[in-house]
């Protein structure tokens, strides 16, 4: 909203150039001209009004706006998330930074505080825009119809860790300012800031979310599980790497890691390898002594996934400590998306009941008697069937291509032909090649000397051509066998594609059943190709002269082509069975 919805309707409707970055109220703009004029209705807010937005994205500038609440007798500053280059720089100034001078020029003893760097030069990029444009002073001016309305900071991701600072340099002028901040970073405030700031903040946190859990100890902390996993590695790494990206259950991990790992007593600690790790390790234990840990800021909302599948959440009141490790998992990232969490707060409606339980209350479906869930993950070429989905990819490809020359061609099958004359007497016909679309004639090998009754002299054209209208009229057999390849090439296809996906992410059962069908029905209508033997082309044909034309097919390379993709598609099929056969 704050970067794109509030920017379109600025420039629709509030007259801002599309190159302008500062939507600005004018200085002789009355209160029930702004109540006119700029109210939110088009983007259905009906009693929201747009009194500021800053659209301007920069290394320290980041894009907010405000807006006044009519209804709920609130102001409200919204910021921007990360979406730029330069936000993912300021995400990664996670170092402590001191507060000492900032609160003294806000009002608030800084001493001894510390704060993400980045983040704080953001907020005090917002604190000085605020107070350069005078947005809250004539918000709450003494003629003001605002004067007494709630000041409220919110914020997601980034723009969450930028609230919760901006609401810390606000709080000295605005005592009794809120801030809500959705999915925020895990290390805005040292420890005792954090825990003061729950008299204010309110932080958000859903699920397995990343961002609240990328700290500089966590990120450390994953490091070093992952040095001490792959000294662990007791097989060719290329062959774990292999497996390991293979969705598992959670009953199979145990026997897959005894597999791959060797226990850590057996670790080898004489190599090269541990002994640069071993120093390495002690030098960042020198370092961090040095440091402060940074945590979530405020209150924080926890919002657990209880049945697995995204319908059931429970928010309880979690501590800054619980996220002190990276949760490796399939909705990792996923998690941190804002339509869902907009979704959820709006079922759980917080803002009127306020139910959020303690943490011991918390009831998780882990009832052992249920069947467990099939790990389904989409990760590229994973192989989850096995190396058996990669073999009917095969199959399936060559077979399609096979199909493919075989319809298009103009060499189905070699044509010859006997002609009974009106009166009796018989005579060979032009001998030719004829495939679905097309036929192909023989053309004289010298333009010099040429018999076309001797077939010395003919050799076959390199040009296909289409069938006149007037040459005859397709019987049912060569409809039938045209409309069959068209669909062996068609349903092959789609068949293709959902094969290719098996070898990234396991099919459900019933997707394997219609990929078993859809394969038995490329090879069927590959097999009904044949019955061009059986048209018109290749049997009596009656001449208007009285003539008749008695004609025989054998197969040709095209024919042959097509063969191929009949045996090709039923190794396929086959394969996709011992596919469903692994359920």
């Amino acid at each position: 909203y704050v970067y794109w919805h509030f920017r379109l309707v600025a420039i629709e409707h509030f007259a801002l150039g599309k190159e302008e970055t500062r939507f600005l109220l004018s200085s002789d703009t009355t209160w029930d001209l702004i109540r006119e004029k700029f109210s939110l209705t088009s983007i259905g807010l009906d009693e929201s009004l747009l009194v500021y937005a800053s659209f301007h994205s920069g290394l320290v500038s980041t894009p907010y706006s405000v807006l006044v609440d009519e209804m709920k007798e609130t102001v409200v500053i919204a910021i921007r998330g990360t979406i730029s280059m330069e936000d993912w720089v300021i995400d990664l100034q996670y170092v402590p930074s001191p507060l000492d001078k900032v609160g003294d020029i806000c009002g608030f003893d800084g001493k001894g505080r510390l704060c993400h760097k980045g983040v704080l030069t953001r907020a005090k990029w917002l604190y000085n825009d605020l107070k350069k444009y005078r947005v809250l002073k004539q918000l709450y001016a003494e003629d003001s119809p605002y004067k007494e309305h709630n000041l409220v900071v919110v914020g997601h991701s980034l723009g969450g860790g930028c609230a919760q600072v901006l609401s810390l340099l606000l709080r000295p002028a605005f005592p009794g300012l809120k801030c809500y901040a959705y999915e925020p970073p895990g290390c805005i405030f040292e420890d005792d800031l954090c825990s003061k700031s729950k008299e204010w903040i309110t932080s958000i946190v859903r699920g397995d979310d990343v961002v609240p859990r990328l700290t500089q100890p966590n990120l450390e902390s994953l490091r070093d599980e992952f040095f001490d996993v792959t000294a662990q590695i007791k097989v060719q790494k290329i062959k774990a790497f292999f497996d390991v990206r293979a969705p598992c259950p959670d009953s199979h991990l145990v026997s897959r890691n005894a597999r791959i790992l060797c226990r850590k007593a057996q670790i080898d600690r004489d190599t090269s390898f541990s002994e640069k790790l071993r120093v390495f390790r002690n030098e960042r234990v020198e370092k961090n002594r040095e440091s402060a840990k940074l945590y979530i800021a405020g209150k924080i909302i926890h919002l657990v996934d209880t049945t697995g599948d995204e319908t059931k959440y429970v928010p309880y009141w979690a501590s800054p400590y619980e996220f002190n490790q990276v949760v490796l998992s399939s909705k990792m990232l996923s998690d941190h998306s804002v339509p869902p969490l907009v979704q959820i707060l709006k079922n759980l409606k917080l803002d009127e009941t306020h139910e959020v339980i303690a943490q011991q209350n918390v009831a998780v479906n882990d009832d052992e008697e249920e069947e467990e869930e099939e790990v389904r993950v989409f990760v590229c070429f994973s192989n989850p069937h096995g190396k058996i989905a990669f073999l009917v990819l095969v199959f399936c490809i060559a077979a399609w291509i096979a199909n493919i020359w075989s319809s298009q061609g103009c060499k189905f099958v070699q044509r010859t032909t006997i002609i009974t004359n009106s009166n009796g007497t018989i005579s060979p016909g032009h001998d030719m090649s004829a495939g679905m679309w097309a036929y192909n004639l023989r053309e004289c090998i010298s333009q010099d000397i040429c018999d076309f009754d001797d077939p010395d002299h003919l050799q076959e054209s390199e040009h296909c051509q289409p069938y006149p209208d007037s040459l005859f009229e397709f019987d049912a057999n060569m409809k039938v066998a045209i409309a069959s390849a068209s669909l062996a090439n068609f349903i092959g296809f789609i068949a293709i594609g959902l094969v290719l996906f098996s070898t990234s992410m396991k099919l459900k059962k019933h997707s394997c059943v219609a990929l078993i069908a859809m394969i038995f029905i490329s090879c069927l209508f590959g097999g009904l190709q044949f019955l061009f033997l059986r048209g018109v082309m290749c049997g009596h044909i009656e001449v208007v002269d009285g003539r008749t034309v008695d004609a025989s097919c054998t197969l040709n390379k095209d024919g042959y082509a097509a063969v191929a993709a009949v045996v090709l598609w039923f190794v396929a099929l086959v394969g996709s069975g011992v596919m469903l056969h692994t359920y």
